[in-house]
């Protein structure tokens, strides 16, 4: 009786095997991966253009949380508080103004150029007269001289001072002030008068120039309009 039961059993057991696969669907009815549509030139350009707007975005926004950023916002560094303190005059040091720092390749191509004729055609457009290059070569030399200091504080106070001879040369010297007087009030009616009165006065000489010229020679009269051109 047993027998017959467990084979009824497994006689159900095969007939229920065959049933399963039909729950699952068959691999011919899985979705397929759509083949990929080849975009067109402003498809490509669009999404390319969207990419790099994206980007753009992620890298100006900020951060949502940056712990660090309040812990330092909270607590004032004693250099914020340096900064705050209004400075006064005697807290910038004169030393300050000059540098300490030279390039020997820079004096080199200042000095190397004066020396060549572009240089002095630059001089004669400039000053109107050739230079001298002595200045570009001094630079030069003493750049080279500061170079073999190991010392450094050494180095940057020969140099300072280097350029504080320069500043009180050229600060003190002549200036465009001792040729053209200071006007210390505006200009007021530069182009207001009388033109017309202008004109007819200016005819006049002209006319008067013409009849003194009638009684002179033809070669005279060229050579004292010569004259009047030329001074």
């Amino acid at each position: 009786m047993g027998w017959w039961w467990s084979s009824s059993t497994s006689s159900d057991n095969k007939n229920a095997q065959p049933q399963q696969p039909d729950n699952i669907p068959p691999p011919q009815q899985q979705s397929e991966p759509k083949p990929n549509r080849q975009l067109t030139r402003e498809e490509q350009a669009d999404a390319e253009l969207r990419d790099f707007l994206k980007s753009l975005e992620s890298s100006i926004t900020p951060p949502t949380s940056q712990p660090s950023v309040s812990t330092s916002t909270t607590t004032a560094s004693p250099t914020d508080q340096r900064f705050d303190t209004p400075t006064s005059e005697s807290s910038i040091s004169p030393d300050s103004l000059y540098p300490d720092t030279m390039s020997c390749r820079s004096a080199f191509d200042y000095a190397f150029f004066c020396q060549s004729f572009g240089g002095q055609w630059v001089n004669v457009y400039r000053y109107g007269e050739l230079r001298s290059c002595s200045e570009h070569w001094e630079n030069f030399w003493l750049c080279m001289k500061a170079r073999g200091i190991s010392d450094d504080n050494t180095r940057k106070e020969m140099i300072r001072n280097h350029y504080r001879k320069k500043a009180v040369k050229y600060k003190t010297g002549p200036s465009s002030e001792d040729v053209w007087e200071v006007r210390m009030e505006p200009l007021k009616g530069a182009f207001q008068g009388d033109w017309e009165k202008l004109e007819r006065e200016m005819n006049l000489a002209e006319k008067q120039q013409q009849e003194k010229n009638q009684g002179i020679p033809e070669k005279e009269i060229g050579y004292t309009h010569f004259n009047s051109y030329t001074w």
